[in-house]
């Protein structure tokens, strides 16, 4: 068996350490890849669910159907509606009532 030299050694250990920051690399892509289309699904189902409960909360009468045609929907932040008026995820009183959250006129 021959003796290996120490540039034979260096040269070893280099392609095996390049050969593991490809792989890693790879992965590392990889699950990029992976994150980016569960965060894009995430956000398709998100706004499905903005939607039904903008079809709920009108079928309830908490917001009218003239008010979700002219504003486009429900505010994309439901803690900043942008009305002055706290609609959604304030804790309701009633129906057609403004919640206990309402800031003064």
């Amino acid at each position: 068996m021959d003796a290996q030299g120490p540039e034979d050694l260096g040269r070893t250990l280099r392609g095996a350490a390049e050969n593991l920051y490809q792989e890693l690399e790879e992965h590392f892509q990889a699950l990029t890849a992976t994150l980016n289309l569960k965060m894009e699904e995430m956000g398709r189902r998100l706004q499905d669910l903005q939607s039904n409960v903008d079809q709920l909360m009108v079928q309830a009468g908490i917001t009218s159907a003239t008010e979700k045609q002219t504003t486009g929907g429900g505010s994309p932040d439901p803690w900043n509606p942008g009305d002055g008026k706290w609609t959604r995820g304030a804790l309701l009183t009633g129906p057609h009532r403004e919640s206990s959250l309402t800031p003064a006129d």
